[in-house]
């Protein structure tokens, strides 16, 4: 026991080299002995290790594929929440308009039934009264029927006789008419050329009359004429009593020359003093009163300076040429001679519009109307309808006396012209005929007046 805690001795080495030796032999005779078990465990081993590894590998690619499809998935509830979101609001408004349109169709059903309702009355009433009048105004139409048919079985038997006699008398008329054309052509017609060619004969007359005035203006001698106080013959006083009449019968109604009037009045706004001359029963005179401008009127006829009068019109008697002189020269806006010239003989209206170029202030206006020779209708026919006519203006004439007398003339408006159903002219009618027809109306019956408007320059212009 002694000896086994000290040092090693040899025999122990011995043995312990030994025992070295015998476990590598052991491990040598074991490796040897279990080589035919171990290799088929290592094989098996190795295999096990390499599907870990695969397993491994799989688990790995196993797991991305999870996180992709965690990542797509929480995408795809994310959009999915939104959609779910847009839904349940878009389902609350449609149910909101779903919600109203019940109401709003059920209030559209109660209108509905209260209609039906109104309408079933009313039917009821239409059966109940309406139908039994409607029976019996058939019934009365029943009978005027008859009653129609009976009187064209009248007018077969009865009436049809005296329409032939009718025609028969309407066939004499035309045979009439045709005599009367007739006569025109042959007759009438040469005896109308015969007076126009002594009116145009007159009209050169007066033309001359003005050329001579022309030369005399040239000469420095002045255009200042005087008509001798007895050219004009006296007026009958059966017909000066009846004047108003006579106004009336040849010049219009008072309602007709007061809307004519009434178109001058935009030439004379802001005129004032106006001075009318002949202003017989003061139709221009009352529109420029209701247009604020003021305005007084003379005549030489005591019952229109009367009749004016009564209207509350400032009218005072006497003769035109006689007013303008006793105006004061300048003093006057606008001097108006409406259908007064062809009434004066050509010395005279002259001296009228001479008179009226002194009275006006730069920039005044003068207004002369007068028939319009240039109508063979006007300065043949109805001219002479007025026995107080002397001669036709011819508006040259007119626009030359007053550019004479230091006028400049502005225009000359055509007025009043015939009604379109005279007119010869017919769009009907062939070219060259229609075009002939054209020539004849404007000769023919051409506007039935003229308005000379002329004022007296500024200093300026």
């Amino acid at each position: 026991m002694s000896g086994a805690t000290g040092p090693e001795s040899p025999g122990t080495a011995g043995a312990v080299r030994a025992e070295g030796r015998l476990a590598a032999t052991l491990r040598v005779v074991l490796s040897y002995l279990l080589r035919p078990v171990l290799r088929p465990l290592r094989r098996d081993l190795d295999e096990e290790r390499a599907r870990g590894a695969a397993l491994h590998d799989a688990s790995v690619r196993l797991e991305r594929r999870l996180d992709e499809f965690q990542r797509h998935a929480d995408t795809r509830l994310d959009q999915a929440g939104a959609e779910l979101a847009d839904l349940r609001g878009a389902y609350l408004v449609t149910r909101g308009e779903v919600e109203r349109d019940r109401e709003h169709f059920a209030a559209v059903d109660a209108e509905a039934g209260a209609s039906l309702g109104r309408l079933q009355a009313e039917l009821e009433g239409v059966r109940d009264r309406r139908l039994p009048t409607a029976e019996a105004g058939l019934a009365a139409l029943q009978r005027g029927l008859a009653a129609i048919q009976a009187e064209v079985e009248g007018v077969r038997d009865q009436r049809v006789a005296r329409l032939e006699d009718d025609l028969g008398r309407l066939h004499a008329a035309v045979a009439a008419v045709q005599a009367l054309a007739g006569e025109l052509r042959d007759q009438r017609l040469p005896a109308l050329a015969g007076r126009l060619d002594a009116v145009v004969e007159r009209l050169h007359e007066e033309i001359a009359a003005a050329a001579s005035l022309t030369e005399r203006l040239a000469a420095g001698e002045g255009l200042r004429v005087v008509a001798d106080a007895g050219i004009e013959a006296r007026i009958p006083d059966a017909v000066r009593k009846a004047s108003v009449r006579f106004a009336d019968a040849f010049r219009g109604s008072r309602d007709e020359i007061l809307g004519r009037a009434r178109e001058v009045v935009p030439l004379l706004a802001g005129a004032g003093p106006v001075l009318d001359l002949g202003c017989g029963r003061g139709e221009l005179l009352e529109a420029l009163a209701a247009a604020g401008v003021e305005a007084r009127g003379v005549d030489s006829d005591l019952a229109m300076v009367e009749a004016c009068r009564r209207l509350g019109l400032q009218v005072s008697e006497g003769e035109a040429i006689e007013a303008l002189r006793a105006a004061a020269p300048g003093s006057l806006g606008a001097v108006t001679a409406i259908h007064v010239v062809e009434h004066l003989p050509a010395a005279a209206w002259m001296e009228l519009v001479a008179a009226a170029a002194r009275a006006l202030r730069p920039g005044g206006t003068l207004l002369v109307e007068s028939p319009n020779p240039d109508s063979l209708r006007v300065g043949a026919g109805l001219f002479w309808t007025d026995p107080t006519h002397r001669a036709p203006v011819h508006p040259e004439a007119l626009a030359f006396v007053a550019r004479a007398v230091g006028l400049e003339v502005l225009e000359v408006r055509r007025l009043r012209p015939f009604p379109a159903d005279q007119a010869l002219a017919n769009p009907t009618l062939p070219a060259p005929v229609l075009e002939l027809a054209q020539r004849l109306d404007a000769w023919l019956s051409g506007p039935r007046d003229y308005l000379l408007v002329a004022s007296r320059p500024t200093v300026s212009s």
